[in-house]
């Protein structure tokens, strides 16, 4: 357990309008959970300060002062603590991600990792140069679609339905398909014509078997 304090005459800046504040309201412990050193779990007991905003329009009247590097707000863990659980659940999800994380001596269910996985955002959508379309059942007739860049092999997005017009607005809002790997669907097809006119139209060996 490692015990910390603020410095208690450098100004914060208010984390609803951004104005600089040194107006002390009160102080209180922060308890943080960190990466472990050396096989040992570690806690860190931060005492930080609530200020005064001085700004009269800020619907904020006090403030928690945060740490560079150290605090997030609403958060009991270190950024570094984070981002590893961060990349535990990305890579082996809820309950595997829990298992790895227990080896590391960082004790989490696996909802807790689950719901740490579903809070990250998405990388930016970046269009494929060869781009794999095909449908999949939702439940008995009902069907989408689902989009795959078929060099990496990830999906970029689905929705409900096979609809040629659906296809090639998403295709027309994303410029740059050379090539599209399809199933032997006339829908799929003409939405692909329609969208990205210029693009070879392919099937896989899955389909063609």
């Amino acid at each position: 357990m490692i015990e910390a304090r603020t410095r208690s005459r450098v100004p914060a800046r208010c984390s609803g309008c951004g104005v600089v504040s040194d107006w002390i309201h009160s102080r209180y412990v922060r308890h943080l959970a960190d990466a472990a050193l050396g096989g040992r779990p570690v806690r860190i007991d931060l005492s930080v300060r609530r200020l005064y905003c001085e700004n009269a329009s800020c619907p904020k009247v006090t403030f928690a002062e945060q740490v560079p590097g150290l605090t997030v707000r609403y958060q009991r863990r270190t950024p570094l603590l984070q981002h590893l659980v961060e990349a535990v659940g990305v890579v082996l999800a809820g309950r595997g991600g829990a298992r790895m994380l227990r080896v590391m001596n960082v004790r989490l269910s696996r909802c807790t990792v689950l719901a740490q996985l579903m809070r990250m955002p998405l990388p930016p959508l970046v269009t494929p140069r060869v781009l794999g379309v095909d449908d999949f059942a939702l439940y008995g007739a009902t069907y989408g679609t689902l989009l795959v860049d078929a060099t990496t092999r990830l999906p970029l997005t689905l929705w409900e339905g096979r609809d040629a017009e659906q296809l090639s607005r998403w295709l027309r809002a994303h410029p740059g398909v050379e090539v599209a790997c399809r199933d032997g669907s006339l829908t799929y097809r003409q939405g692909i014509a329609d969208g990205a006119p210029d693009a070879v139209q392919v099937s896989d060996r899955f389909h063609l078997w």
